[in-house]
This record gives C-alpha cells, structure tokens and sequence, in this order.
C-alpha cells in the first residue's frame, strides 16, 4: 500500500497546502492524519477543512482534544493560543460550527490495523511524549510503547522525524540514516512522521512520511514560510514573537 503520513500541523495552512501538493505530485492516494490540526498557527478553520477533504483517516492529538475539552493544564502561552483557536472553531455559521466539532469528537485518539498502530503521542495517550533521549532516560516509557506495538506505532507528537528500534534500544533521526528507513519483517519500531507545521530537527520545511509497502521515505517541503511568520505578527496578543523564532528556525 502506498500512502502518506502526516502530523503536527499546528494550523499552518501555508505549509499543509504545500505538503498535499508534494503528496498529489507523487500519485500517493491516500493521507493519515495523526493530529494537532490546530495549534500554534493562525490558520486553524483553513486547516480543519483541509484535512476533512484531504485525509482518510484522522487521529486527534491533544491540541485537538482542547477543542472539546478545553485548555486546561497547558501552560499559559499555549493556553492562551488554544482559547483563541477554540473561539474561531465555534464562530461563524451554527452549521459550520457544529460541523467543526463534530470532526474532532468523531476522531479516534488511536487506530490500529494489520499490525501497524497510528497515535499521535503514543500508544498509551495522546499526551504522551516519546523523545529521542528516552533511550537513555526513561527506557522504560519506551518499552511501554512497545509493548502496546505489533509491528510500527506511527506518531508525531515530539515534531522530530526519526524512528526508535526496540532491539537493541536506540534512535535513529532522518537525518541520519538519509531520511529512508526499510522495514524489516519481525521487526518493532516507533516512527515519527515530523511535523508539517512546526518540526523541531532545525530544519523548517514541512515534514511528512511516504511509506510504499515496507519502504518509508520523509520528505521535506518548502513553504513560504516568512508568510506565515507575518501572520503570527500580525497578532501579538495571541501570538508572542517566540513563536515566530520557532518556526523560522524549526525548532
């Protein structure tokens, strides 16, 4: 099966456009989307309708979930964006509203099938974080995850494109292993996809994964992104110039 995975889109529409674009010049069909819509990007609703036209399949990340549930136990400047965003969500149109939350509370927050698992954070929650030093400092999250995984467990929370071995315990980023990893049979692995909208490997074009049967391929897309910068400061009271910075340097 041939298909795109993609994540961490944190309502930059800017770059999404831009990674749907490289995906349908590529002939790949079908688009998973592991969540994070919305976020820290000022194109939530364009963003929303995109993936409702575009995607297959989406598993809502935490940023998403903030959308039925609130913001609560984010810190204040993600507060602060998630508040905002959920505003724009719920205005305009009744129909269109409603329409927009009923996309985030129909999601999954996990779907699994022939083996490989797609989550946003991990297998265990999408709060969950599996960073690349939790080979050294919390292995034992990591087994956690393997053990709630068959095959691969694909996620996006982190924004770090790479993929995590079980045996031996490692991390391998896309960087490093030439942005292609090969999937071997009897093999467990915990793969980031990156981030669409906001990666955080210092490189700030938007990350998506290709996978063509056991083949997975990230790919790196340019995107306007001095664009979208001007957005963000276009609205200092929901936007603080850090923001700005990330993007700009991808971390």
């Amino acid at each position: 099966m041939h298909y795109a995975v993609l994540g961490c889109i944190q309502a930059n529409a800017d770059a999404l456009k831009a990674a749907l674009a490289d995906i349908r010049a590529r002939n790949i069909e079908r688009v998973v989307c592991l969540g994070d819509v919305v976020g820290f990007g000022p194109d939530p609703l364009e963003c929303i309708e995109l993936v409702r036209q575009s995607c297959f399949m989406f598993v809502k990340g935490d940023h998403d979930l903030a959308m039925i549930e609130g913001s609560e136990g984010f810190i204040p400047k993600t507060q602060q964006i998630l508040d905002w965003t959920r505003q724009q969500v719920e205005s305009g149109d009744p129909n269109a509203a409603a329409a927009r939350r009923a996309f985030f509370e129909g999601a999954l927050e996990s779907f699994t099938s022939a083996g490989i698992t797609f989550v946003h954070g991990s297998p265990r929650s999408c709060y969950e974080y599996l960073f690349p030093l939790d080979v050294r400092q919390d292995p034992r999250k990591l087994r956690a995850a393997f053990g709630s995984t068959e095959k691969v467990t694909f996620y996006t929370q982190t924004q770090v494109p790479g993929v995590i071995l079980e045996e031996p315990l490692m991390w391998r980023s896309a960087q490093e292993i030439d942005n292609f990893f090969h999937y071997k049979k009897g093999m467990k692995a915990l793969v980031c996809v990156g981030s669409i909208g906001q990666p955080r490997d210092g490189d700030p074009r938007a990350c998506y994964l290709e996978i063509n049967k056991n083949k997975m391929h990230w790919r790196r897309v340019e995107y306007d992104v001095d664009r979208v910068v001007s957005k963000l400061q276009a609205m200092p009271d929901v936007f603080s110039s850090d923001f700005s910075i990330r993007l700009q340097k991808g971390r």
